[in-house]
């Protein structure tokens, strides 16, 4: 009986050891084959998961731009011309509008070396490598894969009081300008200001503030400024506008609003005419590939049917005569998305401009 005991005991202990000896390398493999089929395919799910995400994220983003993009030239054009009801002759240096502002001035002949700047003025499919001027870093308007327009606006800027001198007040041979005590510190070097009189208008910048804190301080419009702007003597713009010192004038300060896309797709708005400097700017939206204009005009043709829209104001009378402008914006997604391929979208609105109104107002015609 004890070795029947035994026996039986040996039995068991055979089947523990059988037991113990767990999977065969043939289960192993098969079971570590399902559990890297099952991890790839989860894997692959949020993969994918997430490239949708950042599509969705990316393809909002381009819509944003869009919108932001529109939302502020679409502002600035609907304020074309504010405060400037009683202005018809802005003259401005040709080179400083060659310079920042289009290849194509629109020039006066009766004022060689001077353009009688518009309310808006137009620079249509800007060439490759052509530089924007005081750009940092150093920049090119884009061109590649498609070549962009550029557009300048007018605006009065209405937080500024102007202020009234006598006639005067303007040494026009220094540009040397008495200014009251209560008026100097409205004022800083290196700002660009508007000058009016009964006899035209420029622009011109602050190169020095003089003797202030007396009782008799100045303001300096002397030539060779950065921008080019200021010119003085006999037979300056600042003899001109004050009919050699005969006229009284009033300054203010007058924004040109200028926008264009840089070579790295940023759609830029360059401000000249703002508080403690020449010009700012900022990035109003990303990245963008074109930005075109197209300008509908009051005129007719020959046939008396409305003038098709132009892709630049190359005349004084159509610069007059836009009544509306249509903007085109493109922009992309900041990577690819699909195929190896940026995403792109692309829309269009059209903006009326006041400017009828403040240049040449249209009269109701007897039997209309």
């Amino acid at each position: 009986m004890f070795e029947k005991h035994l026996e039986v005991v040996h039995l068991k202990d055979s089947q523990y050891k059988n037991n113990d000896q767990g999977f065969s390398i043939l289960e192993m493999i098969v079971g570590m084959t399902v559990m890297l089929i099952i991890t790839g395919a989860a894997f692959s799910l949020f993969r994918d998961s997430m490239k949708s995400s950042v599509a969705t994220m990316e393809m909002s983003d381009a819509q944003q731009n869009l919108r932001t993009a529109h939302e502020f030239i679409s502002r600035d054009l609907m304020n074309t011309g504010d405060g400037l009801n009683s202005i018809g002759n802005i003259r401005v240096p040709i080179t400083f509008v060659t310079n920042y502002l289009t290849r194509n001035p629109v020039s006066d002949p009766a004022t060689p070396g001077f353009v009688n700047l518009a309310l808006i003025t137009t620079d249509n499919d800007v060439p490759a490598n052509i530089t924007v001027r005081d750009a940092i870093p150093t920049s090119t308007v884009r061109s590649s894969p498609t070549l962009t327009d550029r557009i300048s606006i007018l605006q009065m800027d209405q937080s500024f009081t102007p202020i009234t001198l006598a006639a005067n007040a303007i040494d026009v041979n220094t540009g040397v300008t008495a200014v009251s005590s209560s008026d100097i510190d409205k004022f800083r070097a290196g700002e660009i200001y508007f000058i009016s009189s009964a006899a035209g208008s420029i622009f011109a910048v602050v190169t020095d503030r003089l003797n202030v804190g007396s009782t008799t301080p100045s303001l300096v419009f002397a030539g060779g400024d950065s921008f080019g702007l200021n010119s003085v003597g006999a037979g300056s713009q600042l003899d001109v506008i004050t009919a050699g010192r005969t006229l009284p004038v009033s300054i203010c300060r007058m924004k040109i609003i200028h926008y264009y896309v840089n070579s790295g797709g940023l759609l830029m708005r360059r401000v000249f005419g703002v508080r403690f400097q020449g010009f700012s700017e900022s990035v109003i939206a990303e990245p963008v590939v074109s930005v075109q204009f197209r300008y509908f005009l009051n005129l007719r043709d020959g046939t008396g049917n409305m003038a098709q829209p132009e892709t630049q104001l190359t005349t004084s009378l159509q610069q007059v005569e836009t009544r509306q402008v249509e903007v085109m914006i493109t922009v992309e997604t900041p990577h690819a998305l699909q195929r190896g391929q940026r995403q792109r979208l692309s829309m269009t609105a059209s903006t009326s401009v006041r400017n009828m109104q403040f240049r040449r107002s249209l009269q109701p015609t007897s039997g209309r």
